[in-house]
């Protein structure tokens, strides 16, 4: 998957995100729930084996897909910076003569806020 900017606009793109990490939240209340001490004493005193199979198999396959969720977030992230690469390499590279150059301040506020920019334009969609 490559980043094209005019497949989706970004305020699609941040609805998206935002739905997508709502739902990531409820589900991790739901995993902490059913990982509640109420609802595994529950299971625990189940007499059917096969239930209290199918709910461990369940819940594990819950916690799965929620980690899957994010691992799209992740992948995101990953694309975007590949896109930026050459700019975030070029301003990291900047900020380090700057720094170098420790008299000149208003050098390395500028880097900086290069740096952020950049940054900021990878994160704008999360």
């Amino acid at each position: 998957m490559t980043f094209t900017p005019q497949t989706i606009t970004m305020n699609q793109l941040t609805e998206i995100d935002r739905v997508r990490a709502k739902f990531i939240d409820r589900i991790r209340e739901c995993e902490l729930d059913l990982n509640s001490s109420q609802i595994q004493n529950i299971f625990e005193a189940e007499k059917d084996i096969a239930k209290k199979r199918k709910f461990i198999d369940d819940r594990t396959d819950l916690s799965v897909l929620r980690l899957k969720l994010e691992t799209v977030v992740l992948e995101k992230i990953a694309i975007r910076l590949k896109y930026f690469e050459d700019d975030l390499n070029e301003g990291i590279d900047d900020l380090k003569k700057s720094i170098k150059s420790v008299n000149k301040t208003v050098e390395i506020l500028t880097t900086i806020k290069n740096i952020t920019g950049i940054i900021a334009r990878i994160l704008v969609i999360l």
